[in-house]
C-alpha cells in the first residue's frame, strides 16, 4: 500500500492550530483507518512510522492546549486509535495526570468531574501511547484482568470513571454518545468491560453516597454500554452476575444491619436509601440475566440467590414500617377486586395473553357479577415507558390502570423502587384488594409487595419461569397448560387457565401491499427461480442453540432457494460466530431482521421451523393461527408426545364433542359462533371441512398431524423440514391442504381453551375466595 494518504495527514496537521481543527482530523484520520481497514486495503503497520510522527505532532499541539488551561472532550480519546506501541513515554503529561488524581478526591460537581476525567484520560494516552489497549498498532491480548488506579489505558481509565456521573446531564449525554460510536466502530470486546466495571463498583464505595454511585454504575451499563451493537443482549454479560450479585448483598446488608440496629418507629434516611438500591439492583440483575436466561436452572439459581436471599429482609422492614394487611370487608354487594400487577404496560407477549384473558372473563355474567379487574403498574421506565394505545385498550374493557409511573417517572433512571413499592402496596390496601395476581419471578418492586402482603390471596401467573419461588405466593397459575386443569413443573403444582387469544392479536387485517415490501427486503420477487423464507419471530437467545443452528444449516444446505429469517432482538454476534463455525458460506442466507412487526412478519415466513431445546411460545400460535405456513416442532420423545396428546384429548373429549354437536345443529341453517357470541370463520372452516365430523375422527387428525410436523433427533427435524419445503416448492395444492389441516386443529382448540379458560378461572377465583 502506498504511503500517500497516511502522509497527507502529516501536511493536515501542521496546518491545524486550534482543538476544534484537530478534532476534525482526528476523527478523519479514525474514519479513513476505519474504512481501509474494513476494505482490506490497509497494511497500517507499514504506515507506523507515519503515525509516529502524527502521533507526536498530536502530543506538542495539545500539550500547548493544556499548558494554556484549555480542554479537550472525549472525542480526542481516539488517540488511542492511532497510538503507536514502539513510542516511548512522555512525563510532559505526568503533571496533568496526577492533578487530576488529586482533585477526583475532593468530590467535584459533576460537570467538573466529567473535565477532569477526560483531561485525565487524554493524558494517559499521550503519555503512554505503549499501553494502548485499542490501539491498531497493538497486538497485546491482554485481557485487562488487572487494572488499578494507576492504569495506563486512557479509554480504560475513562470508562472505570465515567460510570460513576450520573448519566443525566449534557456532558453525560455526550459522553454516553461516544461510547457508544467507540464501541460500535472498534467492536470493544466484552473483556474490555468487565474489569472497568468491576472497578467502577469499587469507586462508588469510597463515598459517603455509596447507594447513588452504585445506581450510576448501573445506569451507565444498562442505558449505554447494554446498547452497543456488539455487547446487546450478549451473554457474555452474565459474567457480570457474581459482581451484581456481591453489590445486592451489600446493599441488603446495610439494610438488615439498620433493621437490627434500630431502637423507635422512625425510618433512618440511610436504611431507605440501602433499601432502594436493593430494589432496583433486584431489577437491575433480573432485567439484563433475563434477557439471557434459557433454562429452569437459570431461574432456580436466581430464584435462590436472588428473590429467596432478600424476601426475608423485605418481610421484616415491612412488619416494622408498614401497616398489616386489614380484615376484608363485610359487605357482601360489593364485588371483590382482583388486581393483576405488570411491570410496565406495552403489548408484548404477557400483555395479550392477560388483555385476551380479561376479555373472555367479562363476556361472562358469572363473572362481572361478582369479581373486578384493576392492573397496578410498577411503570419500569428502565425497561421502556408505558404504552398509551395498550393502555386504551384496557380502558376500552372497561378496566382501570393504576399508573404508578405519572409521578414517580419524572425522576427519569433515578426514579425511587421503594416509593413505588410504597405507593402501590398503600393503592392496593386502600382498594381492598382481594385476591393479587403478579406474572412477575423476579423484580424487587414485586417481590417486596408479595413479601410484605397486599392481598388476602397472592398468586403467581407464570410466562415461562417455573421454578420462582418465595414467601407470599398462595398459588400458581399458568396458560402454558395444553388444556389441562392442573400441571406439576419444577415440582410446584400449577392451575392451568387455557387462554383463547383475541383476533386482532393474532390475525389483525394487514395490507397485502404493506406484506409484499417487508418480504421485498429479503426476495427478489423478480427472480426467474422463486427464493422461500422461513424462521421464528422472538427473542434471538432462543436461537441461540449449537444443535438447531446445526439442523438449520443443515437444511439450507439441502434446499438452495431457501432462506432463514431470524425475527428479535438479541445476541446477533455470537449467533453468527456459530453460523461461521458450522459452515461460514450459508451467512448469507441468514438474515437478522431486528424488531419486526409480528402481524406483518407472520405473513411473509413459507415456514416455521421451531427453535430448540427452548421453544417459542406465543409468537409461534400467532403464526399458526394467520394460516400462512406449516409449523415444525421439536420434541425428546416420540412415545410420550403420543401419550401425552392421547391423554389431552380423552380427557377434554366432552368440550369437543359439544364444540362438533353445536356446530353441526347449526350446520342446518344458522350462524356459526364461538363462545364469545361473535362469527368464527375459523370454527365455521373447521367444521365444514372433511378432515373430521366427530371426536374419533377428530383425534386421529390431531395425532396424524401430530407425527407429521413433529421431530424427535436432529436428523429428523431436516429430514422433515426438508419434506415441508419441497412440499411448498413443489406442490402448493397439497401444502395448502395441510396448512387447512394445521388451521382447523387450531380452530377447535382455540375454542376449548376459550371455554375452558373462564370455567376454570372462575374455580380457582372460588376456590380462593
Amino acid at each position: 500500500m502506498t504511503e500517500a494518504p497516511h502522509s497527507r495527514f502529516l501536511d493536515l496537521i501542521e496546518n491545524a492550530h486550534t482543538k476544534q481543527e484537530l478534532r476534525a482530523l482526528l476523527l478523519s484520520i479514525v474514519s479513513y483507518l476505519l474504512k481501509t481497514q474494513l476494505l482490506g486495503r490497509a497494511d497500517i503497520v507499514s504506515s507506523l512510522s507515519i503515525y509516529e510522527r502524527l502521533f507526536e505532532s498530536f502530543r506538542t499541539k495539545i500539550l500547548g492546549i493544556f499548558e494554556r488551561g484549555d480542554i479537550l472532550d472525549c472525542a480526542f480519546l481516539y488517540l488511542a486509535f492511532i497510538a503507536p506501541s514502539t513510542l516511548e513515554t512522555d512525563e510532559r503529561f505526568d503533571p496533568f495526570i496526577e492533578s487530576v488524581q488529586k482533585l477526583l478526591e475532593t468530590q467535584p460537581s459533576q460537570e467538573e468531574y466529567i473535565m477532569l476525567i477526560e483531561l485525565g484520560a487524554i493524558a494517559r494516552v499521550l503519555a503512554n501511547p505503549s499501553s494502548q489497549n485499542l490501539s491498531f498498532f497493538n497486538t497485546n491480548t491482554d485481557k485487562y484482568d488487572k487494572v488499578d488506579e494507576k492504569s495506563l489505558d486512557g479509554v480504560m481509565f475513562f470508562l472505570s470513571r465515567i460510570m460513576c456521573a450520573s448519566i443525566d446531564g449534557l456532558s453525560a449525554g455526550r459522553c454516553g454518545e461516544f461510547l457508544l460510536e467507540l464501541f460500535s466502530i472498534r467492536d470493544v470486546g466484552f473483556a474490555y468491560v468487565k474489569p472497568a466495571v468491576e472497578r467502577a463498583y469499587i469507586r462508588a464505595h469510597y463515598f459517603a453516597q455509596a447507594p447513588l454511585l452504585v445506581r450510576n454504575v448501573c445506569n451507565w451499563q444498562l442505558h449505554i454500554l447494554w446498547n452497543a451493537k456488539n455487547l446487546f443482549n450478549n451473554r457474555e454479560w452474565l459474567r457480570l452476575y457474581p459482581v451484581w450479585r456481591e453489590q445486592f448483598y451489600t446493599a441488603l446488608e446495610r439494610v438488615a444491619q439498620a433493621l437490627r440496629d434500630i431502637d423507635g418507629s422512625a425510618m433512618p434516611p440511610a436504611l431507605a436509601q440501602w433499601l432502594d438500591l436493593a430494589l432496583y439492583l433486584q431489577f437491575f440483575i433480573y432485567h439484563i440475566c433475563g434477557n439471557s436466561f434459557s433454562k429452569q436452572e437459570q431461574w432456580q439459581e436466581f430464584n435462590t440467590e436472588i428473590s429467596q436471599y432478600a424476601t426475608p429482609i423485605y418481610a421484616e422492614f415491612a412488619a416494622k414500617f408498614l401497616p398489616h394487611l386489614p380484615k376484608p370487608s363485610l359487605s357482601t354487594n360489593k364485588r371483590k377486586i382482583i388486581g393483576i400487577l405488570r411491570d410496565r404496560i406495552v403489548e408484548n407477549s404477557p400483555f395479550k395473553v392477560e388483555y385476551s384473558l380479561i376479555k373472555n372473563l367479562l363476556a361472562s355474567p358469572e363473572f362481572t357479577q361478582h369479581y373486578e379487574i384493576k392492573i397496578y403498574c410498577m411503570s419500569l421506565i428502565e425497561k421502556s415507558e408505558n404504552n398509551p394505545q395498550a393502555i386504551a385498550k384496557l380502558a376500552q374493557l372497561g378496566i382501570e390502570t393504576i399508573d404508578i409511573g405519572l409521578g414517580f417517572n419524572k425522576a427519569g433512571f433515578y426514579n425511587s423502587h421503594l416509593q413505588k413499592a410504597l405507593a402501590l402496596r398503600e393503592i392496593m390496601l386502600k382498594d381492598e384488594v382481594a385476591m393479587l395476581i403478579s406474572p412477575n419471578n423476579g423484580y424487587g418492586i414485586s417481590d417486596f409487595l408479595l413479601a410484605s402482603r397486599c392481598a388476602r390471596v397472592q398468586a403467581f401467573w407464570t410466562h415461562g419461569n417455573f421454578a420462582y419461588d418465595i414467601s407470599g405466593i398462595d398459588a400458581r397459575l399458568t396458560h402454558i397448560c395444553n388444556n389441562q386443569k392442573h400441571i406439576t413443573h419444577s415440582g410446584f403444582s400449577f392451575y392451568g387457565i387455557p387462554v383463547q387469544m383475541d383476533r386482532s392479536f393474532y390475525n389483525p387485517k394487514v395490507p397485502q401491499e404493506i406484506i409484499t415490501n417487508a418480504r421485498a427486503c429479503y426476495v427478489d420477487s423478480s427472480a426467474k427461480q422463486p427464493v422461500y423464507l422461513f424462521g421464528v419471530i422472538g427473542r434471538l437467545v432462543k436461537i441461540d442453540s449449537l444443535a438447531y443452528l446445526r439442523s438449520i444449516c443443515a437444511i439450507l444446505e439441502q434446499n438452495p432457494h431457501w432462506s432463514f429469517l431470524a425475527c428479535g432482538l438479541g445476541n446477533e454476534g455470537e449467533i453468527k460466530q456459530k453460523i461461521s463455525q458450522i459452515n461460514p458460506q450459508l451467512l448469507p442466507r441468514f438474515f437478522f431482521s431486528g424488531y419486526v412487526d409480528s402481524s406483518v412478519y407472520g405473513h411473509i415466513l413459507d415456514f416455521w421451523a421451531d427453535s430448540f431445546p427452548m421453544e417459542q411460545g406465543e409468537s409461534r400460535i400467532e403464526y399458526v393461527a394467520k394460516g400462512r405456513g406449516l409449523s415444525l416442532r421439536y420434541y425428546e420423545s416420540a412415545k410420550q408426545l403420543e401419550s401425552t396428546f392421547a391423554h389431552q384429548l380423552n380427557e377434554t373429549r366432552g368440550i369437543i364433542e359439544a364444540i362438533i354437536d353445536e356446530c353441526g345443529c347449526a350446520n342446518s341453517g344458522g350462524e356459526k359462533v364461538d363462545s364469545r357470541g361473535e362469527n368464527s370463520a375459523l370454527l365455521h372452516n373447521a367444521l365444514e371441512s372433511t378432515f373430521f365430523n366427530d371426536f374419533a375422527s377428530y383425534k386421529e387428525c390431531v395425532l396424524g398431524f401430530v407425527r407429521e410436523t413433529s421431530a424427535f433427533s436432529e436428523a429428523e427435524y431436516v429430514e422433515k423440514a426438508t419434506h415441508i419445503m419441497r412440499l411448498c416448492e413443489l406442490d402448493p395444492s397439497e401444502y395448502a391442504r395441510k396448512i387447512a389441516i394445521q388451521s382447523a386443529i387450531h380452530a377447535v382448540n382455540s375454542e376449548i381453551r376459550a371455554r375452558l379458560g373462564v370455567e376454570y378461572f372462575l374455580g380457582f377465583v372460588k376456590g380462593h375466595l
